[in-house]
């Protein structure tokens, strides 16, 4: 359900909720976070009757720099994906209730709350919490395979960090001789990121934090939430973060087995689909996975290091010539 048009009012996230449960009132509304860079918030809303709710409110703040053209587009392709493509996902995303796109341009996404079923948290992945955090990948990458993009809803490119959004953050790299190295490959690097007959969509945010956690003895599930990067590219580009992001160090020793897990579950859902992989194989998943963990890299260079930069470092090296 979307509506299109409707004026800003002193409460949009209770215009937008009884626009959805017409026969209920808003009991008790609690802010759970709020956005990056003054974005606006999201709420936990709970109704006199029916589902317990979560609203996304985003209300930009009205600037014109490019990091912010960049955020609103963002929260124009999470509101297309939950509107068009989240029903499609074999990967659990949250049930889309109502879009409200409003003038500003603000938004306010009502969404299923995600909390009951899955209650639990962790941030440092190993064991099977890593073991989901991949399969849900590989569930959500099969499911939007050579995904067309014909009307630009989603990202060209995947993610925050790619190339050609970033070229302040190409100018503010130092002057060592890592960074010297990145700036002046950055181009390659990038072109290496590419594979059109291997691509997907990407969830292009997928760190621990946009994850929600089931663990029933010893089975482990997890729900993806924040889509605003939703976009083209190699499926490698979201294992690249995740590793460097949200995993443990103690799990990295082993790459091997987290791509060939990655791999295993990503085929076996595309033969149950009937998609073709067109030969891809866990040995070009490598490749593609080193180069994408490459240009992480590179963004880290000019923006800052954080999380396991330094087994990303340590693992790419040899790519820079």
């Amino acid at each position: 359900m979307a509506r299109k048009s409707k004026t800003v009012s002193t409460d949009a996230v209770e215009e937008a909720v009884q626009a959805c449960f017409p026969d209920a009132s808003m009991r008790h509304k609690r802010e759970m976070c709020s956005l990056w860079a003054g974005y606006g918030s999201i709420y936990q809303v709970a109704l006199s009757s029916g589902p317990q709710v979560v609203v996304k409110s985003i209300t930009p703040p009205g600037s014109t720099s490019v990091s912010d053209a960049r955020k609103l587009r963002s929260y124009e392709v999470e509101g297309y994906f939950y509107e068009h493509l989240a029903a499609q996902s074999l990967a659990r995303v949250p049930a889309v209730h109502t879009i409200e796109r409003l003038p500003g341009p603000s938004f306010c996404f009502v969404l299923e709350d995600l909390t009951p079923t899955f209650p639990d948290s962790t941030y440092s992945l190993q064991g099977p919490y890593l073991n989901a955090a991949l399969d849900w990948l590989a569930h959500f990458h099969a499911s939007f395979w050579n995904h067309a993009n014909a009307d630009g809803g989603v990202g060209t490119n995947g993610g925050y960090w790619y190339l050609a959004t970033r070229q302040d953050e190409l100018a503010a790299m130092g002057n060592d001789s890592l960074a010297k190295k990145l700036k002046a490959q950055a181009a390659r690097i990038d072109s290496m990121t590419r594979d059109a007959q291997y691509e997907t969509l990407l969830h292009g945010d997928a760190k621990s934090a946009n994850i929600l956690w089931k663990k029933m003895g010893d089975d482990v599930s997890c729900a993806w939430v924040d889509f605003q990067y939703v976009g083209q590219g190699l499926g490698a580009r979201d294992l690249a973060y995740l590793l460097c992001s949200s995993t443990n160090r103690g799990a990295l020793r082993d790459l091997d087995g987290i791509l060939a897990r990655y791999f295993t579950t990503f085929a076996s859902t595309m033969a149950k689909l009937g998609k073709d992989m067109h030969g891809y194989s866990v040995v070009k998943l490598k490749k593609h996975f080193h180069w994408c963990l490459l240009d992480y890299v590179r963004f880290m260079a000019g923006w800052g290091f954080w999380g396991n930069y330094d087994w990303a470092i340590a693992e790419t090296e040899h790519l820079l010539i």
